[in-house]
């Protein structure tokens, strides 16, 4: 099917490794399972994160959206090194969430281009299509401005060519994750390994704060 836009997750990992690619960490507070790491360019606030755990929690703030607080195990370091070798996995983490998985989640037009191209190789595959149906759906649905929920729906549930409909489509969801949680996502496993680093190497006082000199 025709435009089909970039998935989201891999243009925020792309944006991710820009924002960040001169990131320092500094190490403001360290006790046991409390800690508050730093993570920030020499010369800008912009983007700068912070990760803060203690027992049972972990919040990730900071110059890139909203805050977020995941809660699963007594040391949350560990819960987020396991998928390292997985990737980042924003499905299975928002079940962590406090607000639970919702409360990240948001319309996404990327999402709905995938489902109604879903729904036109369907329709080809068990022989529903009238000819001229792909050129019909561009004109009428993926050629639109596609930027609102309401209006995208619209056009998908009255949409009818020669006799062919997508049925009920009420039941869809053109949900995805927001472009913050998911450079959120990014911030935890980047900086979580950066602190390992550090701290395998013995070099822990290198990121500890400077003290201003009298």
């Amino acid at each position: 099917m025709p435009n089909i836009i970039a998935s989201p997750e891999a243009e925020v990992a792309e944006r991710f490794k820009r924002d960040t690619a001169n990131h320092q960490m500094t190490v403001l507070h360290e006790d046991g399972l409390y800690r508050h790491l730093r993570f920030q360019s020499p010369r800008t606030i912009e983007f700068y994160f912070d990760l803060i755990t203690w027992p049972g929690c972990l919040t990730i703030r900071g110059d890139y959206g909203d805050a977020y607080t995941f809660t699963r195990e007594r040391d949350m370091l560990p819960f987020f090194r396991a998928d390292r070798r997985w990737g980042i996995n924003p499905h299975y983490w928002s079940q962590k969430l406090d607000g639970g998985r919702r409360s990240v989640q948001e319309y996404s037009e990327a999402a709905f281009r995938q489902i109604v191209g879903e729904l036109f190789v369907s329709a080809v595959r068990f022989d529903d299509a009238p000819r001229g149906l792909g050129k019909a759906v561009r004109a009428e649905i993926l050629d639109q401005d596609l930027h609102d929920e309401g209006e995208a729906r619209k056009l998908l549930e009255s949409f009818e060519f020669k006799g062919f409909d997508f049925g009920e489509t009420w039941e869809y969801s053109f949900q995805d994750f927001e472009w913050s949680f998911l450079w959120a996502c990014h911030a935890i496993v980047w900086g979580i390994a950066r602190y390992d680093k550090v701290t395998r190497y013995g070099l822990s006082a290198l990121a500890a704060p400077k003290q201003a000199t009298s």
